[in-house]
């Protein structure tokens, strides 16, 4: 199964409910079928040609200490061992028009080329008295 991820910023300051909106116009130029929609969340599929491949994409808002952040994930059925070429297209595709139709997020993180999501370290055990 192919699950690309990519970490977007606000430019400047935001409130939360603000970035999926900004999202919306890129989506709306790869005929995005949305599902869900609310101020911290939104799902929805893709087909892609020629074979209508489905892509489902995934954002939600996640709260940070420096600001609230979208994380944008795209699964599909291809698998990853081949490369998931047509998922692969799809979010190069997204990529290439967040500059024109979502200028106002920065790409921070992109699964592709920044490798996994990092994840926090192990917690210190709490030490019985």
């Amino acid at each position: 199964m192919a699950r690309l991820i990519i970490v977007l910023k606000p430019r400047g300051p935001a409130a939360g409910h603000e970035l999926i909106p900004k999202l919306m116009p890129a989506l709306q130029r790869l005929n995005a079928e949305l599902e869900h929609q609310g101020p911290a969340h939104l799902s929805g599929v893709m087909r892609l040609p020629p074979q209508g491949l489905v892509v489902q994409i995934f954002a939600d808002v996640q709260p940070q200490a420096d600001g609230p952040e979208l994380d944008v994930v795209l699964m599909s059925s291809e698998t990853m061992i081949k490369g998931a070429p047509q998922t692969q297209t799809a979010f190069a595709e997204l990529i290439s028009l967040l500059p024109d139709h979502a200028g106002d997020l920065e790409l921070i993180f992109r699964s592709d080329r920044d490798g996994p999501v990092p994840r926090q370290g192990p917690r210190p055990l709490a030490t019985q008295a």
